[in-house]
């Protein structure tokens, strides 16, 4: 999930207290969230999501969004990953701060959360510089302890993502946005099993029921919609104590 309102751009229940709402009609226990404000401004970002945390104790869950751009600010600080309560990981996001997986600043943090096994989620797309599958699979060798969400699943190149997930067993595949294309559940289910597939809304740029059907309605059993839904968060979940 997001949080907060992005310029120029209409996003209805894009506030904690607005999505707590949503949360509640839709039966979602719990989600792990990052602010848009991590896209643009590292000053305040991960100030708003660890307060948000401290307010919604267990219904809102957070990434530290890392800006490699401003690692001189960042680097110093990752450890609140492991001090403030709430935090599973860290957010990556390449291709916006135009910055490749294998510079360094980045591999200072995967560093530190391979020591902690934490969980990284990193935006990735298809045919991109940064972030493509390639980038991600130098990641999962050099970095076995760290579980990495594969957020989007590499759309343009999904079935390279699908085979990550098949052939690592700490990579993961994300439904955010990716949800959409006709028949990715099955082809996801088939290729890397429903074990490896992660139930992932992109709130508030999508309706949780939008993501909900695509899941609901796809050719799988009930046992597989049941992991993709709650069951695979909940094993990641349950390695950070939260």
């Amino acid at each position: 999930a997001h949080m907060g309102p992005v310029y120029g751009t209409s996003l209805p229940y894009s506030h904690a207290d607005e999505m707590i709402q949503v949360m509640k009609r839709q039966n979602i226990e719990t989600i792990v969230c990052s602010t848009h404000a991590a896209l643009f401004n590292p000053d305040d970002a991960n100030d708003d999501i660890e307060q948000t945390m401290k307010c919604y104790k267990g219904q809102i869950l957070g990434y530290f969004a890392f800006n490699p751009n401003y690692a001189d600010m960042m680097l110093p600080v990752i450890s609140r990953v492991l001090q403030v309560e709430g935090y599973i990981g860290f957010k990556f996001l390449p291709e916006y701060h135009r910055t490749s997986l294998n510079h360094q600043a980045y591999r200072e943090v995967l560093s530190f959360a391979n020591k902690h096994r934490l969980t990284v989620l990193i935006h990735t797309w298809g045919g991109s510089a940064y972030n493509a599958p390639l980038h991600v699979q130098k990641i999962l060798e050099d970095f076995p302890g760290i579980t990495v969400i594969m957020g989007h699943s590499a759309p343009g190149e999904c079935d390279n993502a699908i085979r990550l997930a098949r052939d690592y067993d700490q990579a993961y595949l994300d439904l955010c946005d990716i949800h959409r294309h006709s028949g990715i559940i099955e082809r996801m289910v088939d290729g890397a099993g429903a074990d490896k597939v992660l139930f992932g809304t992109d709130i508030p740029w999508y309706d949780p029921y939008y993501c909900l059907g695509s899941i609901l309605f796809a050719h799988i059993s009930e046992k597989d919609q049941y992991k993709i839904i709650r069951g695979n968060a909940l094993r990641i979940l349950k390695k950070h104590d939260v």
